[in-house]
């Protein structure tokens, strides 16, 4: 491909109108379009970034190489197919799609069609990221929080959905085995859905991981620690930086132990996963993150659902006097 990729953003609202910024500041790209049902919201993501306004995404599949996709998860799936049967590349921002079977006849079509599949988990991207992984060794215990105050945005869907998805990705990767179990409980307070969450994950190497998301808390927190044998490694991404902690001596004397610090330049994730997401495209390579690659991701996070689901039935709904443990 020698001119540069033609590409649209379909849905524009405050993520998509982002998606719109980055892949119009990308060189190789051109954003010959933006769509949203909404032509207000359309036509100033447009005049902001120099492309034209649409309101319908069929008319333009003949126009482009590839789409970026931000419309509400609901319907995730059903716009991403006919973009993929059309025979164009797609970016879908996470969680790729609402259920397995969604996902696995994604994966299908781009896999038949030879098509680029890429699904938004930005940390992906992080330096952060993959300066833990290559400190990992064998994991015995990880632990990630991510806390945010309530900001409206990701209210159609759960936090876990929402927000811990992101961490799942990281503790999947981490933990490098099959899920084996998971304990779940998680609360709506502010929306319909569960706003605080909290997972315990066993995998079947016994790795164990702790992950709690929360979108109604004052602060922001967003650290991950992993332990291992002979080292703990401590993450903060609000700060950007990370510390190793290792034993230091064997034998009689007394233990000890080194930590290196680590800091990170802010790194702008967006910017990184668009201009990803075009040389994909360009080069006919695999995309950073494919959708095969976050199906167990999606696996996980439909599991905790499904169990929150459960318990709130059995502890909250059918008992209004019920107290929160103290852990909340």
């Amino acid at each position: 491909m020698s001119d540069k990729v033609k590409v649209a953003v379909v849905g524009v609202g405050y993520f998509g109108n982002l998606h719109a910024q980055k892949f119009a500041a990308c060189q190789e790209a051109d954003l010959i379009a933006v769509c949203d049902t909404d032509p207000d919201r359309a036509a100033t993501a447009a005049q902001s970034h120099n492309s034209r306004a649409v309101a319908d995404f069929r008319d333009i599949i003949d126009e482009v190489d590839a789409v970026s996709i931000v419309v509400p998860t609901t319907a995730h799936f059903e716009v991403a197919r006919i973009f993929l049967e059309a025979g164009k590349d797609v970016l879908i921002e996470k969680p790729i799609c609402e259920t397995l079977e969604q996902c696995d006849a994604l994966i299908e079509i781009a896999r038949a069609k030879d098509l680029i599949l890429q699904v938004g988990h930005l940390e992906r991207f992080s330096p952060a990221i993959k300066a833990i992984k290559e400190e990992v060794g064998v994991p015995g215990y990880i632990e990630s929080a991510r806390i945010s105050p309530f900001r409206g945005r990701g209210a159609d869907t759960t936090v876990i959905l929402d927000m811990m998805i992101h961490d799942l990705d990281h503790v999947v990767s981490i933990a490098g085995a099959p899920l084996e179990s998971i304990d779940a409980v998680g609360v709506p307070v502010a929306t319909p859905e569960e706003d605080i969450a909290n997972a315990r994950l066993r995998f079947a190497n016994g790795c164990v991981a702790t992950v709690t998301a929360s979108r109604i808390s004052w602060g922001i927190k967003r650290n991950l620690r992993v332990f291992q044998r002979d080292a703990y490694i401590v993450a903060d991404f609000a700060e950007n930086k990370m510390v190793v902690m290792r034993k230091v001596g064997t034998g009689d004397g007394p233990m000890t132990f080194s930590a290196e610090e680590k800091t990170f330049d802010q790194v702008d994730l967006l910017q990184l996963q668009a201009d990803a997401f075009v040389k994909s495209v360009r080069d006919r390579t695999p995309p950073i993150v494919s959708g095969a690659d976050v199906r167990p991701v999606l696996e996980a996070a439909l599991l905790i659902t499904n169990q929150l689901r459960t318990w709130r039935s059995n502890v909250l709904d059918n008992n209004t006097t019920a107290t929160l443990p103290s852990r909340w």
